[in-house]
């Protein structure tokens, strides 16, 4: 294996190591049968770094207790029972809305953008209105002549 001194880190440095470390967190979530492990936003000066991991359990139990909260907020907050999962569409974007954080009451909802990638924080107000006016809704239909699922 080849050596690579890092003088100072830079965008490069970050992304390379980036790759590396989520490939050992792979590994690590895989031995300890977790459903996610995943390295957070790096932040970065020319001497140090810092980031966040996240990990998430997966059980029945933990299942549950995550739709149930979820159906608890939508119904306190006026959203949809089933609005995770949900896809709004935002500036030619779409998202898809993937995880609450009710501790985090200012930006509870988290939706990732499938365009580009990223991951972005709502409030539950700002999500409401875009799942009234923007939610993507896909249709499927039977193609009895081919005989396929289209949507």
């Amino acid at each position: 294996m080849n050596s690579i001194i890092i003088k100072q880190f830079d965008k490069q440095s970050i992304e390379m190591m980036r790759t590396e470390i989520q490939s050992a967190l792979d590994h690590i979530k895989t031995k300890y049968g977790l459903s996610e492990l995943k390295l957070e936003t790096i932040n970065y000066q020319l001497s140090s770094f810092s980031s966040k991991i996240s990990g998430i359990v997966e059980s029945d139990e933990m299942n549950n207790y995550k739709q149930n909260e979820a159906k608890f907020f939508a119904a306190k907050n006026g959203l949809p029972p089933d609005f995770i999962g949900s896809e709004f569409a935002m500036d030619r974007d779409v998202f898809t809305i993937t995880h609450l954080v009710t501790s985090r009451p200012k930006y509870p909802i988290t939706a990732h953008c499938k365009e580009n990638g990223k991951t972005f924080k709502f409030t539950t107000q700002r999500i409401k209105e875009l799942l009234e006016k923007h939610r993507v809704i896909t249709i499927t239909y039977q193609d009895e002549q081919n005989n396929l699922l289209r949507y």
